[in-house]
């Protein structure tokens, strides 16, 4: 705990006393004599309190009391005075101090002021820590990518943290549009508040309206008491709409008023409510084709689609599956309880040449499958699903044999021809291999730069396997550097 205490007093003497009874307690005292040393003392280093008098040579106390709180608003704030009058004590309150005494002070009053002050602060200090790392946890650290394509989409989703704009996801099944709506959330000025997901497509259509609007008692048969809908527990916070297109049309009428009109009105009647939620809807369907086809309204999209914001496909950010398989090991071994670092070379490859049609859903339910099958240190090509397993005979040996037939006179397949990304990134991970990572002997032996490899590292994704023992996070560093 921090026992740096700053005394604000204009009265030498006083700071003194002050400061010899702090000490006897092991505290360490910071002085000052005016408003302008105790700002620039918290400025500096902030302490774990203040005992600030209200008589200042060169501002009035009050003022730097509501200052220091404005600015520092978990710092713990004592008010030490001369001054007897009960309004100023109520005033000073109101102002955010935590406590305050009158002189001459009673020294153990004085103390236990202190102490209590300083571990609230600390306490404080350490709840406003785990939130930040909470947040953290649950923003734009979550989305794994290092692919030109997951980091444009990262952008977009950066810029619409920072307003209140109703933002459209759209993409395929499985590319994360929840964790981006959540990474929003956390980001954004209503981390603090509820976080409501709802998917559209998987409640029963019976239910759908009093899921989202809520419903007074005796609206419908079992509707034994009132309820809050999702709108309403989302207040002051953010709601998610999943899968939006699967909304039917009378419902999108409802939900075009409730945007448009900032309020609620729960099934089976009542007054309309007020509500203060920011949206966010998701769809893996094209909504411009469904309002063409007269299945979502026009005025409804628009609304929704203020700020849209695409996520990539797996099988477009080839160059995060490895990044993000490797996050995924390590996640599930651990929950699994299980020593496994990495790949072995072909469940690598099998990794990288399959298309993924279920995106990073598909690939997290595989690897979570695989370590709870694979036995060894690392996951080999037996512990992957077969259709996984056999993009690397169909893209890989099989293309090779097509290749060596070619040469003889066979017409060859169009397996045969490697894309030059994927030759240049088998090219790399080789010499790296051969060389042990050895950056320098690598880019000698290839004939091209250091700065030319490190780019290649990073645009390919390539991870050191052999780094066994080091954390993701860890393994991803060393490659950066």
């Amino acid at each position: 705990m921090n026992e740096k205490i700053l005394v604000v007093d204009d009265d030498e003497n006083l700071r003194k006393l002050v400061e010899l009874n702090l000490r006897s307690e092991g505290f360490e005292a910071v002085l000052a004599a005016t408003a302008g040393e105790a700002t620039k003392a918290c400025a500096e280093k902030l302490p774990a309190a203040v005992v600030l008098d209200l008589l200042l040579p060169d501002r009035s106390g009050k003022d730097v009391l509501a200052e220091l709180h404005e600015r520092y608003p978990a710092l713990p704030i004592i008010i030490l005075t001369a001054l007897r009058d009960v309004a100023d004590a109520v005033d000073c309150m109101r102002l955010g101090a935590t406590d305050y005494l009158q002189k001459p002070f009673d020294k153990t009053r004085l103390v236990t002021s202190v102490r209590n002050a300083a571990t609230q602060g600390a306490l404080r200090a350490q709840v406003e820590n785990l939130a930040t790392e909470l947040r953290r946890r649950e923003g734009f650290a979550t989305i794994i990518g290092t692919s030109s394509a997951i980091r444009s989409a990262v952008h977009l989703l950066g810029r619409a943290a920072t307003s209140d704009v109703t933002v459209l996801l759209d993409g395929e099944s499985g590319t994360g549009k929840e964790v981006a709506a959540r990474a929003i959330h956390a980001e954004s000025i209503r981390a603090d508040g509820p976080f409501v997901a709802v998917n559209c497509g998987a409640i029963p259509e019976g239910l759908i309206e009093s899921e989202l609007f809520g419903h007074e008692k005796g609206a419908f048969t079992g509707a034994v008491g009132a309820r809050r809908g999702s709108f309403e527990q989302a207040d002051k916070g953010t709601i998610f709409l999943d899968e939006i297109g699967e909304l039917r049309p009378d419902l999108q009428v409802r939900l075009l008023r409730v945007l448009q009109e900032r309020s609620v009105q729960p099934v089976g009647g009542g007054a309309a409510r007020p509500i203060d939620v920011r949206v966010i809807a998701a769809t893996n369907r094209d909504l411009r084709d469904e309002v063409t086809a007269g299945r979502f309204r026009e005025d409804l999209y628009y609304r929704l689609a203020v700020f849209p914001v695409h996520l990539p496909a797996l099988r477009e950010r080839e160059s995060d599956i490895f990044l993000l398989a490797s996050f995924f090991v390590e996640r599930y071994a651990k929950r699994n309880r299980k020593t496994i670092h990495g790949f072995s070379p072909d469940a690598q490859r099998a990794l990288e040449r399959y298309r993924w049609p279920g995106n990073v859903r598909e690939l997290e339910n595989v690897i979570e499958r695989a370590t709870i099958l694979e036995d060894e240190p690392r996951i080999r090509l037996s512990s992957l699903p077969p259709e996984v397993a056999a993009a690397l005979t169909t893209n890989g040996t099989a293309a090779e044999g097509a290749h060596a037939n070619g040469a003889s006179g066979v017409t060859p397949s169009r397996e045969a021809i490697v894309p030059l990304e994927e030759e240049e990134r088998r090219i790399i991970r080789r010499a790296l291999e051969l060389t042990n990572w050895n950056i320098q002997e690598a880019s000698r032996r290839l004939q091209i730069g250091r700065a030319t490899i490190y780019r290649k590292i990073e645009r390919y994704g390539l991870m050191r396997p052999e780094l066994e023992g080091q954390s993701f996070s860890d393994e991803a560093a060393v490659i950066a550097r």
